[in-house]
This record gives structure tokens, sequence and C-alpha cells, in this order.
């Protein structure tokens, strides 16, 4: 009898368990995208990451290039307008046969207003598309590692075209933060990111890296009732025989 409800009460208690988890687990926070801030931002490693290594590559995102093409008729009528990303080309659709100016412009990378790179010309002597091309705006990255925020800066990178920084040589049992940030070619700057901290020559439990705090709780909890029940189902075979 006393297997009995010793079984009955771990399969309750399992049951309470799911229910618990349902009704206090925040949702709202599952599948939503934490805010780095805009582009560029730091990538890897994660915030407050605990690194076994000195040495340590960070990455960060990549800056898109925004454009707005403008294409007027001899009438001035606007016949196409676009806005593009990363590309410096634009083929129109099938234009009527006249004459047309274009003008692509650049919204820089700090919010700063609109600026013309290209204006050109072209005229049409049937019904066609047209390729308009103008030079591509080119953007470099600055990384900067701080043994404490707003403190000068350990190691330092600027001007590069890539989205990562190999850092060899850091001190182990301490805290650093990092940042980036991007300029382009007609010096507009963005401000530096947010920064992210990483510990060096320590290491972190894996599930803390794969779960939240209340979700690895949940599922310790979970484990130790799973084990539970299953050992209530053998002392009720037990029993049984």
């Amino acid at each position: 009898m006393a297997d009995s409800w010793l079984r009955d009460g771990l399969l309750w208690a399992l049951v309470f368990y799911v229910v618990a988890t349902v009704a206090l687990a925040p949702w709202g926070e599952i599948g939503t995208p934490t805010s780095f801030g805009s582009d560029p931002h730091p990538l890897e490693p994660a915030d407050g990451y605990q690194h076994h290594n000195t040495t340590v590559r960070f990455i960060w995102s990549r800056l898109a290039v925004d454009y707005a093409l403008q294409v007027t008729n001899s009438t001035g009528v606007v016949v196409a307008s676009q806005n593009l990303s990363d590309e410096s080309s634009y083929q129109t659709r099938r234009l009527m046969p006249d004459d047309y100016i274009w003008v692509a412009s650049y919204l820089p990378v700090d919010g700063a207003p609109a600026e013309n790179i290209t204006t050109g010309a072209f005229s049409l002597e049937s019904s066609a598309k047209q390729l308009l091309e103008w030079d591509a705006v080119r953007v470099s990255y600055d990384f900067r590692l701080l043994p404490a925020p707003g403190a000068e800066p350990v190691r330092e990178l600027a001007n590069t075209s890539v989205l990562k920084a190999d850092v060899k040589g850091l001190d182990e049992g301490t805290e650093y933060w990092w940042q980036v940030r991007a300029h382009d070619s007609l010096n507009h700057t963005t401000d530096w990111s947010l920064s992210r901290s990483i510990e060096i020559g320590t290491t972190q439990f894996l599930a803390f890296e794969v779960f939240s705090e209340w979700e690895l709780a949940l599922l310790l909890v979970g484990m130790i009732l799973v084990v539970a029940l299953q050992a209530g189902v053998f002392l009720a075979r037990e029993e049984h025989e």
C-alpha cells in the first residue's frame, strides 16, 4: 500500500510540474531576439561568456550600405524609385523612348541626410531597359578591447574590412569588454556599439550556455521527477510480483 501511495504521489508531482512549467514559464521572452542595438554589433562570444583560452576570436555583424535611386523623364515624372542595399547597380524596367535623368543617393551609416553620389543622363530611341551603375561606398570596421567600460583600450584593430578580430595573450582570470564601430569611405562613422564582456581563463557549465536560469531550474527538477517516477514504477512492479 505504501509503495502504491508513493507511486501515485510521484505521478501527481510530475503532473503538477508540467502544469507549473506551462503556467510559470515566461513565454513572452522565448523567441524574442536579444537587443544588440544597431549594426555593427558584437555577435560572438556571447555577453558574459567565460572562455578557457587566452586567445579569443571576436566576431561582429556586417553593416549594410544603403542607396536610393530615382529616374525621371523629360517632363520631370519619376519613372523609377528604388531603395537598394549593398548593390551599386540597377536595371530599370522597360522604358519608353525619351530623355532621362537619374540620381543615386547614399544613406550614410551615421544617419546623416542622404548624399547624391552619382548623377547621370541617358536617351532611348526605342523602348528598352537601362542598366545604371555607380561607385560603391566602402565600409570598414574598428574593434577595441577594454579592461573596463570607458577605459583606454588594451587591444585595437582599425580600418579592417573583415568581420572578426583574433586576439592573443589575454590575461587569465581577467574580465574584458569589447566594442565595434563602422565608418565609410565618405567619412561617416557610427557610434561605438554596446559593450560586451568576456572572462578569460575560466570555463562555464555548458547548461548555463544553453539554457537560461529559469529554464535550467525547471529542467533539473523535471529530470529528478522523471527518475523518481521510474523508481516508483519499478517499486510497483516489485509489489505486483
